[in-house]
């Protein structure tokens, strides 16, 4: 991962959201766990050498995209049809696992730590974590999870104290504005094709 490191946080991000409201030991947060055996099963993933497929099942078990692609969405996703929702999830599952495929793909012995405290602000319990290489600065990520039927599930990931959700939300606009759903899932599946 060398230089990937900086790409694996991409989609892992950096936590930037100013001072907890409450921390708790990682033993006592099952988001802090949540986040630890994503990490492990990334990795696990990785050495085994990483598609999509090998992702798909991380993703669905630690993500909870459908929420995710509410938020990105915004306002114009009460308005989709059930067909339409169901068009721009797929697309943004497939961009989903592609992106973690493509930034695991150079995984060479990287170490994830995660800060044991993580912060609680309302449903959410935000989680640090570093990528540690040999020679160079920590890559500090982060992610926001939030309990969906009695499972902590990541709902927003951030890098360099930017949200992907709020990213992805300025990125959609255009493509729904033009095309509407279908516009949106087909600027999805040109990015997916170009990580390919």
């Amino acid at each position: 991962m060398k230089k990937q490191a900086s790409r694996l946080a991409v989609l892992a991000g950096i936590l930037s959201l100013g001072a907890p409201v409450l921390a708790r030991a990682a033993d006592a947060d099952p988001a802090v766990a949540r986040v630890e055996a994503f990490d492990q099963t990334m990795v696990a993933v990785a050495r085994q050498g990483v598609t999509p497929a090998r992702v798909r099942p991380a993703i669905e078990q630690f993500f909870n995209l459908a929420f995710m692609a509410e938020v990105a969405v915004g306002p114009s996703w009460a308005g989709m049809s059930p067909s339409d929702r169901q068009i721009v999830l797929d697309s943004l599952n497939r961009y989903t696992e592609t992106r973690y495929a493509f930034e695991f793909r150079d995984y060479s012995g990287q170490t994830i730590v995660v800060d044991p405290a993580a912060q609680v602000r309302g449903p959410d319990h935000l989680v640090r974590a570093e990528v540690h290489e040999k020679g160079e600065a920590p890559v500090k990520i982060g992610y926001r999870l939030r309990e969906f039927g009695g499972q902590w599930k990541i709902i927003d990931v951030f890098y360099q104290g930017v949200s992907q959700l709020a990213t992805q939300r300025s990125d959609f606009a255009g493509a729904l504005a033009s095309g509407g759903a279908q516009g949106l899932a087909r600027k999805l599946d040109a990015a997916t094709a170009k990580l390919k």
